[in-house]
């Protein structure tokens, strides 16, 4: 008989956008499009829509980052805006990118989590 996944393993695995439930299956079929069901274990994802949640995860987790660098950068006088744009600009579209899918996976995790029915 199987067991369950721990909740930490579970939002890891979502983390690393896979299967919540075996952690062997992909979440998504493509960027940001979630599989209806795991092709290892077959768990469906059907109804497990996480809406906003990962872009204001996103948002939040980007503006961290790159709004300390623009004050730094700004502070400094060193740099003149241009050079400062061309700076912060392609790292908060690469971090909005990297971060979104994980945040996804991550949420989707945290669905399933909550779905789950406890075994009698």
């Amino acid at each position: 008989m199987k067991s369950d996944p721990s909740p930490g393993a579970s939002l890891f695995r979502g983390l690393t956008r896979k299967c919540p439930n075996c952690g062997e299956g992909k979440l998504f079929a493509s960027y940001l499009k979630p599989r209806e069901s795991c092709a290892h274990c077959r768990e469906s994802f059907a109804g497990l829509d996480a809406d906003d949640g990962p872009a204001w995860l996103t948002v939040g987790a980007v503006t961290i980052t790159v709004v300390p660098l623009l004050f730094i950068l700004e502070s400094s006088g060193r740099y003149s805006y241009a050079v400062e744009m061309l700076i912060v600009v392609p790292l908060t579209i690469a971090l909005v990118l990297l971060l979104l899918p994980l945040t996804k996976g991550f949420f989707i995790s945290a669905l399933w989590l909550l779905s789950r029915k406890p075994n009698s």
